[in-house]
């Protein structure tokens, strides 16, 4: 590679090979492929969707959007008991693989969220957590 680079800058003239005043540039090549990942900004708002499943299949558009790290409020108060069952079980697969955490807001209506979001409950009381 660095003769290739020598090469370039003589024929354009950057590079006197004839020694004279002793510039050659030495250039190395990157041996570790590391890759670069991109950080999301620390002002980016988190997106909590509230879905009100009414089949089984309205669980793909709930995997997706907790794989996208959309947080998700559930109501199962409108779908029969199996049904219900079934969903959350679903769902709650679905958060134990992306290392997510659930959380009870009410009979029937919960919140699933993805990896890096924690969740805690206070108090009423005294507002501790």
């Amino acid at each position: 590679m660095s003769n290739f680079l020598n090469a370039a800058l003589d024929f354009m003239g950057f590079l006197d090979t004839d020694g004279e005043d002793g510039l050659e540039i030495e250039t190395t090549t990157r041996r570790n492929n590391e890759k670069v990942v991109s950080l999301p900004s620390k002002t980016s708002q988190p997106t909590i969707v509230h879905i009100t499943p009414n089949a089984f299949d309205d669980v793909k558009d709930i995997a997706k959007r907790l794989q996208n790290k959309t947080i998700i409020t559930i109501n199962l108060a409108s779908v029969d008991l199996a049904l219900s069952k079934r969903i959350f079980d679903f769902v709650s697969g679905v958060v134990y693989a992306l290392d997510g955490e659930i959380m009870k807001l009410a009979d029937n209506v919960y919140l699933f969220a993805g990896q890096g979001v924690t969740l805690q409950e206070r108090d009423s009381f005294t507002g501790r957590a």
